[in-house]
């Protein structure tokens, strides 16, 4: 038995035949994703944020920013055991994780105290609610509005580093801060449920 492939138009597009997309250049169109899943940003359009020089793990590193300069910290203070705080460049905290039998996590300004297993999957930022999806080796965030979900955010391993990947769209929400503790959270290793 054979199946029509509705995609096969695409590899025709250059021989004279129609898709209805619009050519750039000559080029074969790009694909279309109406209807389909949420598709991520361009990534040349995102901005990327690395966890590095882990002292001796995430939880004491620094993230470097898209200009290669540090743009945050993560400490873990021997003096205070349990608590794992998240620093601005210019020293504020931004957010506290405690680490107890229920972990749980403020960021100054955007979600109050409360159980990371309340917050670290689905998170609310602002009044508006985001979810956490793995997807391939990635961890992606989605707004979750009504209708299909909106890409915002990614995580992924690349040459011994966590990179974080911004949309612009989630850059001009706000939400930086809010996904970097998340990153901490979802790549910590630890039981955070």
């Amino acid at each position: 038995m054979f199946y029509n492939n509705p995609f096969d138009s695409w590899t025709s597009a250059g021989s004279g035949q129609s898709t209805g997309a619009i050519l750039r250049d000559g080029a074969n169109p790009a694909p279309s994703v109406f209807g389909a899943l949420p598709y991520p940003a361009d990534p040349s359009t995102m901005q990327s944020f690395f966890f590095t020089s882990y002292n001796p793990n995430i939880f004491n590193c620094t993230i470097v920013g898209p200009k290669a300069q540090p743009a945050y910290q993560i400490i873990t203070d021997n003096s205070m055991p349990g608590y794992s705080v998240v620093k601005n460049v210019q020293g504020h905290n931004v957010s506290l994780v405690e680490w107890q039998a229920h972990p749980a996590v403020e960021i100054r300004g955007m979600v109050s105290k409360q159980h990371v297993k309340d917050c670290s999957r689905a998170m609310e930022v602002r009044g508006m609610r985001y979810m956490w999806v793995p997807r391939d080796k990635t961890i992606n965030l989605y707004a979750a509005t009504t209708g299909t979900p909106t890409f915002m955010a990614r995580i992924n391993r690349s040459n011994g580093a966590i990179v974080l990947e911004m949309t612009a769209d989630a850059m001009q929400l706000g939400l930086l801060e809010p996904t970097i503790t998340a990153c901490l959270l979802l790549q910590c290793g630890r039981n955070i449920d």
